[in-house]
């Protein structure tokens, strides 16, 4: 569960009890609206961080997976040859 915060100016918190005072719901949609705006873009802000964060940090585990790959394998492995990757030499065995 999310739990979101409004903050208001004193501003809109007069405009906002008058508008309750009066059953005003189109002018309680309203002064909400503009002020959930800001909200939405700290929460945006916020995710964009995050995910930013998270994208570094897969980045650098996968650099650290990567060379730790490489450990287990020669530094120049045999090239294959052009017959080794063709379809023939691939299914040789099958055919």
């Amino acid at each position: 569960m999310m739990t979101v915060t409004l903050e208001l100016s004193p501003e809109q918190e007069v405009k906002l009890r008058s508008y309750i005072a009066r059953r005003d719901r189109e002018g309680i949609s309203q002064l909400l609206v503009a002020a959930f705006a800001p909200t939405v873009e700290v929460l945006l802000d916020r995710e964009r961080d995050r995910a930013v964060e998270n994208e570094s940090q897969f980045e650098t585990f996968a650099d650290r997976l990567a060379d730790r790959f490489a450990t287990y394998f020669p530094s120049h492995p045999p090239v294959l040859s052009d017959y080794g990757i063709s379809r023939a030499g691939i299914y040789e065995e099958r055919l």
